[in-house]
């Protein structure tokens, strides 16, 4: 279709990626297309201009990746430099939070996390393990959403995504940090090792007391351990925990 990007549940895409309406979200897509009616086909110029090149057919559903404001008008983006302005003859839908959820926990897991890591930083987090204070945290984010006790530990968590650890009973100096995976996720050990690589890799094992699987990763002086619950071959990830190798 002219280079622009038309859905299809069959692909050699290799991008992340979750199921929604029987295709593929995939990673910096924020919304699809529809065409209702034959509509133009947009091509942005050099200079930045929107020029008629083409009609896009009644039927055909396009990835959006972004979108533009010319004149309070939408134009939307999908993909090399195609663009499809917003009328009554096409419908644009956005995914549901669930959806983004799942992508986001998808597109977290890539080579700058295992960067960051090494530097004590878990990735979409601005607080370095064994650095920085607990007291930082909370002068940033404010109260944390839940705070208890955790093996000896005691742990803040901020919203449904990040947690943070200190020693007991009064320890300031952040411990370790831990990402927690949404439910409605699926990312398995291979996924991760998929887009990681197995090159870091410094264990993996059964954990019996827990009853998770556990992936671990060396960064540095850093550990960065992905922890999954569920039987062998359908394991499931819930959590990232970043702590220094003691």
């Amino acid at each position: 279709m002219g280079g622009s990007d038309e859905v299809s549940a069959a692909s050699n895409d290799t991008r992340p990626s979750v199921i929604w309406d029987n295709a593929r979200l995939v990673e910096g897509q924020i919304g699809k297309v529809t065409i209702l009616k034959d509509t133009g086909r947009l091509m942005k110029e050099s200079h930045g201009d929107l020029k008629l090149s083409g009609t896009l057919k009644k039927g055909n559903t396009y990835r959006v990746y972004s979108y533009e404001i010319i004149d309070g008008v939408y134009y939307y983006g999908v993909g090399a430099g195609v663009y499809i302005k917003n009328s009554s003859d096409i419908f644009y839908k956005t995914p549901s939070a669930i959806k983004k959820r799942q992508m986001a926990d998808l597109v977290m897991i890539k080579s700058d996390l295992l960067t960051d890591a090494v530097n004590g930083k878990l990735k979409g987090q601005d607080f370095i393990i064994k650095k920085n204070t607990i007291d930082e945290v909370k002068e940033k984010l404010g109260e944390p959403y839940e705070e208890g006790l955790f093996e000896g530990s005691r742990y803040y968590q901020y919203g449904k995504k990040h947690v943070y650890f200190t020693v007991l009973p009064d320890g300031k100096e952040l411990l370790s940090s831990k990402y927690l995976v949404d439910s409605v996720s699926d990312i398995s050990p291979l996924y991760v090792k998929n887009r990681l690589g197995s090159a870091s890799i410094y264990r993996e094992e059964y954990s019996e007391k827990d009853g998770t699987w556990n992936l671990v990763y060396k960064t540095g002086n850093n550990l960065i351990n992905f922890v999954f619950s569920g039987t062998e071959g359908k394991e499931r990830l819930i959590y990232i925990h970043l702590v220094q190798q003691k």
